[in-house]
């Protein structure tokens, strides 16, 4: 092959490879990284092959938090774990198939995040003062 060729394909691999890079909102837990901002530049999470993306997410005081679903199926974004509520549960709201929620983070501490339709969806959000 020529010098020419070995470049296209090469390029041509790199593009690839951009194009299937991390979404935001689907990358390392992180809080105000790229990887976890929404479009309005807060932190976000996509509801994706029944998980939440990404499974812990670091956010401080205030911070509110966009909860996209891109499933088939529709979740609640509740504060518990294996898909039972906390008896003082922060917040317990459903997800439409298609839809986006915002949860506000008023206090610091951390929160387990589930499912209750899906009790093996679960997240951690550190909520930082």
């Amino acid at each position: 092959m020529t010098a020419g060729r070995w470049l296209a394909i090469g390029l041509l691999a790199v593009n690839m490879a951009a194009c299937s890079a991390v979404q935001p909102g689907t990358g390392v837990p992180g809080g105000r990284s790229p990887s976890s901002s929404s479009d309005a530049g807060g932190p976000s999470v996509v509801t994706a092959g029944f998980q939440f993306v990404p499974a812990e997410l670091t956010v401080h005081v205030g911070d509110k938090v966009e909860y996209r679903n891109q499933d088939k199926a529709a979740h609640t974004v509740t504060n518990g774990g294996d898909g039972k509520p906390d008896a003082n549960a922060a917040f317990d709201e459903k997800l439409p198939r298609a839809s986006t929620i915002t949860i506000t983070f008023a206090r610091a501490g951390t929160f387990a995040v589930t499912c209750t339709i899906h009790p093996t969806m679960n997240q951690i959000v550190m909520v930082l003062p």
